[in-house]
């Protein structure tokens, strides 16, 4: 590609980054305002020579059958009570998280302008200009709501050569510090969504009363990985004994996930606007996670009031997996 082509394709990018800045408020407080739609920013269409690993993701999507599935508990916290059935329309949904190579195949995807290098946590503005920079980093202090925290020091994703690359033996870690907005953006492109918290708890339980994914015994090392160590994750995929009674992994520990549903009480209404994805308000995040609800009360499939959810940071302990 010619030089005077990148050129206008940096430009006409710039020029799509500053309206959705403008569109999403970006100088009000970040907690005030709806989520930007970074789902409608340009991107490169997803093909398996463009993003391999995250159509691999997709072509190995596991399918939930459409049907009346148990969701909450009753002997369980407030958040989860009352136990009650939902109807659901069949889905597919990720075997595993996704990975810090599987969303940096997104961010090379947006065609973003950014050059040279960084290490974990170190985007600057000698990498981005300022618009390109509230997209990827915290830059913005309170109003910031970006698409990935690039600037802390726990996010594993990193720029070589003004491509985003996974940090050194954390390319099947599961990616940190990804916003709300910017996970479903992620999902999206792949031709998803994120999961609503019930499809999210489906996926999980099965069609039985299951406490935990593999069953009702409590979790151990060999189930749920829960380091206790902040940025001691794991390659996901690997416990095969905590898997679901659909197959799917890592759904108790590694990272709690986000869903597409706002935080509200049971029982679960679809049409009550939990699921409308242009208002404010914090999101569910399912499945524990490894360091913060990581006791056996907050991996049961059913534990939805995770730590710090908050949908326009990024969290060190917050992943996300996607649905079609």
């Amino acid at each position: 590609m010619s030089k005077k082509i990148q050129s206008q394709i940096h430009k006409q990018h710039s020029i799509a980054i500053a309206s959705l800045l403008a569109l999403a408020g970006m100088w009000t407080p970040a907690g005030a305002q709806e989520p930007p739609p970074y789902w409608s920013l340009p991107v490169e269409k997803l093909t398996v020579f463009s993003a391999p690993r995250s159509s691999k993701a997709t072509a190995e999507m596991i399918a939930i059958p459409a049907g009346r599935y148990q969701i909450g508990r009753d002997d369980g916290a407030k958040s989860q009570r009352p136990k009650h059935q939902v109807p659901l329309n069949s889905f597919r949904i990720d075997r595993t998280e996704v990975t810090n190579a599987q969303f940096a195949e997104f961010l090379n995807a947006l065609k973003l302008p950014v050059r040279g290098n960084f290490d974990a946590g170190g985007i600057s503005r000698k990498n981005a200009d300022d618009r390109t920079a509230r997209l990827l980093s915290d830059a913005a202090g309170s109003r910031s709501y970006p698409i990935i925290e690039l600037d802390d020091d726990e996010a594993r994703i990193v720029l070589r050569d003004g491509r985003f690359v996974p940090a050194p033996g954390h390319e099947n870690r599961p990616v940190t510090e990804t916003t709300w907005a910017g996970a479903r953006a992620y999902c999206i492109w792949r031709g998803g969504d994120l999961p609503t918290e019930v499809q999210w708890e489906a996926a999980a339980r099965g069609v039985d009363d299951r406490l935990y994914p593999w069953g009702n015994t409590e979790p151990n090392e060999k189930r749920a990985f829960t380091s206790g160590r902040t940025g001691a994750t794991t390659d996901v995929g690997l416990l095969k004994a905590g898997a679901s009674p659909f197959g799917v992994l890592d759904m108790a520990g590694s990272l709690a996930e986000w869903t597409k549903s706002l935080s509200k009480p049971y029982p679960y209404l679809p049409d009550d606007g939990r699921e409308d994805v242009n208002v404010q308000g914090e999101r569910v995040t399912r499945g524990g996670d490894y360091v913060y609800d990581r006791n056996a009360a907050k991996l049961t499939v059913s534990f939805r009031n995770g730590y710090s959810k908050a949908p326009y940071d990024g969290h060190r302990h917050i992943g996300l997996r996607c649905v079609s």
